[in-house]
């Protein structure tokens, strides 16, 4: 192993600050220039990276560009996607000469053994696949001093496939050093990589908070020492730059949230207002609040000893809980006395979904306080609510007006990554979609696309044209939701579907008694097009859904996927705040892939306020990479985009009903912080002066 000068150098460098973030190395891993640490991504962080690097091994390329995503998806376990796009002579050849690979990293970070020991990580490159150019497992350890960090390991690689004569990308003893320069968030590092030597610098920016807590940091760095596997002498500079976004850390804000504007200590005579109006006069003025704030179809009542508020959501579209947040803020504060309990009613489409209730009492004082302890035992989630609209004591015979009409527009978006033909090819459309409330339970939906740009690959008569967007009306149906029983709710459409064809789609949930999980059901019955099988008419799904915390799902099914073939399908969910990571495997015939899907809202955590006709985002917006699970020497990535795909319907009822699937106990009470924010945000405002 080759020691330069200037590692000793920082090995001896005076202690002056601290190291202020994490670096992500040209593997595709978080570490340094090159070399993987023992760090892993925060649970929830999510790294982006562009860079220039090209290992020296795989030959001379003129064309350099890596591109990667990482997640802390666990506690102590990261997973990137890598794309290397390097290319011999011009970039605009219709197929790539040289190498364009997609990969995925794992590495897990070990229990330390004592509180100051060094961390200790395992991890692999290149997981799976054919044509795997950057296969290797390692083990690494790492730790800091001061401003200080070393790291050390080893690492087994695998032959680089039609490499003239055994060339790894990775392999051997390497190790490394980072040493922080002062306050400036700039730092030095040294290191060998097992086969050449690197030396660098690295900025880490300061966190920036009004981009969710977001950091970038810049790396520059020059090899010295390395050879192609020809023997020609390959060092090279390259740049990079990482985007950090600490998502984890965003999703628990809410738990620190100050409020500006206190409420004063409860009233003693039972009114939260600090008045003495009649219980119909502080059941009137919540009425009105809750219709301010931007809910519809409110209704007010009470029934034996509870306050009882029915509403419907569509203003508040990234969380649920936010609007729950407002309706029980609200109502314990103009709560009149003797009222113990306030229940929130949560309809859509006019349909009764489930109710959140908490004690008025406990609820106050955590509004005040900020202490959840006692709210929390007093917050229960009940589906299918059962009471007679007749036992109700309204303030009003009917509930409150709602829009006509609500149109939302989100992007439509195929495309392939890495395969022969191209880097990134896609083709975007902007889908606007309609829906008008009919009676209980029914909507009027379409969908209406209309193609705004599309890479050369997906053109007319192009090799992925048969995926471009279509323009054109591609949904126009009634879908019915009602409840068939107390544990299983349904939505059935029927209309014109996928632009030309007649058709049913429906779905059921089960919601399993006793516990979160659920068993879901989907399926499609179209009219049959020119060259077009029946199992290609007719996706069905079915699936259960384990629920071991809020946070997390593992949902396990059988499938006949879009493009008629059959197989299984299992997603691992995190929930980090409104952004769900899906990490996902699914087979269709003799196809494999696997995949990372993020699930985001597209819509602001407060949208317009209700008129005729109200404008959305849409509340999840789903994007990723996934790759073909191959062996030998097949090509990894696949160049059908429609292949194996999970079967989807237009009208998402999980979606639009039932709050992207978070509706059970233990996730509302995982958000009683995030309603007491809302309230503060959306409702405080509303209460008398």
């Amino acid at each position: 192993m080759k020691i330069y000068p200037f590692v000793p150098l920082l090995l001896c460098a005076p202690v002056v600050a601290l190291a202020q973030g994490q670096g992500i190395s040209t593997q595709a891993v978080t570490g340094g220039l090159v070399i993987p640490s023992a760090q892993v991504l925060d649970s929830g962080t999510i790294a982006l990276t562009a860079g220039t690097y090209a290992e020296p091994q795989l030959g001379h390329f003129s064309r350099r560009r890596s591109y990667s995503l990482g997640i802390g998806l666990l506690p102590n376990v990261e997973l990137f996607g890598r794309i290397a796009d390097l290319q011999i002579g011009s970039p605009d050849t219709a197929f790539n000469n040289g190498i364009r690979d997609l990969s995925a990293n794992v590495k897990v970070q070990l229990p330390q053994l004592w509180r100051t020991a060094p961390k200790i990580a395992l991890g692999i490159n290149d997981v799976g696949g054919g044509a795997a150019y950057f296969k290797s497992i390692y083990a690494v350890a790492s730790d800091e001093l001061g401003p200080f960090k070393w790291t050390a390991g080893y690492a087994r690689g695998r032959p680089i496939p039609g490499a003239a004569s055994n060339a790894y990308a990775f392999k051997g003893v390497f190790g490394g050093a980072e040493l922080m320069l002062g306050n400036t968030g700039a730092s030095a590092l040294a290191e060998y990589d097992g086969q050449q030597t690197h030396a660098g610098l690295r900025y880490y920016s300061p966190v920036l908070a009004s981009l969710g807590n977001t950091q970038l940091v810049g790396t520059l760095q020059r090899s010295f020492g390395a050879t192609e596997a020809s023997g020609q002498r390959a060092n090279a500079s390259s740049l990079s730059v990482s985007l950090l976004v600490p998502l984890g850390k965003n999703a628990a804000r809410a738990e620190t949230f100050q409020p500006d504007n206190v409420l004063p200590p409860v009233d003693p005579k039972g009114a939260g207002t600090g008045m003495n109006p009649t219980a119909d006069d502080l059941l009137d003025r919540l009425q009105r609040a809750l219709q301010a704030a931007g809910l519809e179809r409110v209704r007010v009542g009470t029934l034996a000893n509870n306050l009882l508020v029915e509403y419907e959501n569509h203003r508040y579209g990234q969380n649920e809980a936010d609007a729950i947040g407002i309706v029980l803020g609200l109502a314990v504060e103009h709560a009149p006395a003797g009222i113990q309990r306030v229940d929130a009613v949560t309809h859509q489409a006019g349909l009764r979904l489930y109710v959140t209730s908490v004690g008025v009492a406990e609820y106050r004082n955590f509004l005040r306080n900020g202490d959840a302890g006692f709210s929390r035992g007093s917050l229960a989630v009940d589906l299918h609510p059962s009471y007679q609209a007749a036992d109700v004591k309204w303030i009003t015979d009917a509930p409150t007006g709602h829009s006509f009409a609500r149109v939302e527009v989100k992007p439509d978006l195929n495309y392939t990554v890495a395969t022969d033909v191209g880097t990134f090819d896609y083709s975007v459309a902007a889908n606007v979609q309609g829906i008008v409330p009919l009676w209980r339970g029914a909507e009027l939906y379409t969908s209406y696309v209309h193609r705004l740009a599309n890479s050369e690959n997906f053109g007319p008569d192009a090799v992925f044209s048969s995926s471009r967007q279509r323009n054109g009306l591609k949904v126009a149906a009634i879908h019915q939701s009602l409840w068939l029983g107390p544990h299983i709710l349904a939505n059935v459409g029927a209309g014109r579907y996928n632009y030309n064809a007649l058709g049913l789609q429906g779905e059921s949930t089960v919601f399993v008694p006793g516990r979160d999980d659920v068993l879901r059901l989907k399926a499609g019955l179209y009219e049959r097009k020119p060259g077009q099988s029946r199992s290609q008419a007719m996706p069905v799904s079915g699936s259960y859904r384990w629920v071991p915390s809020a946070t997390t799902w593992v949902e396990a099914g059988l499938q006949r996927y879009s493009d008629g073939s059959r197989g299984p399908s299992v997603v691992l969910t995190r929930w980090f705040g409104d952004v769900a990571a899906n990490l996902f495997y699914r087979k269709g015939g003799s196809r494999q892939f696997a995949g990372l899907e993020l699930s985001i809202p597209l819509t602001p955590r407060r949208g317009m306020e209700p008129g005729p006709v109200t404008f959305a985002g849409t509340s999840g917006f789903t994007a990723g990479v996934r790759t073909r699970i191959a062996s030998g020497s097949t090509v990894q990535n696949s160049v059908g985009p429609a292949s194996v795909r999970d079967f989807a319907l237009d009208y998402d009822m999980e979606q639009r009903q039932l709050n992207r699937g978070r509706i059970s106990e233990k996730y509302l009470l995982s958000q009683i912080y995030r309603m007491r924010e809302a309230f503060f945000l959306y409702g405080r405002d509303l209460l008398p002066k």
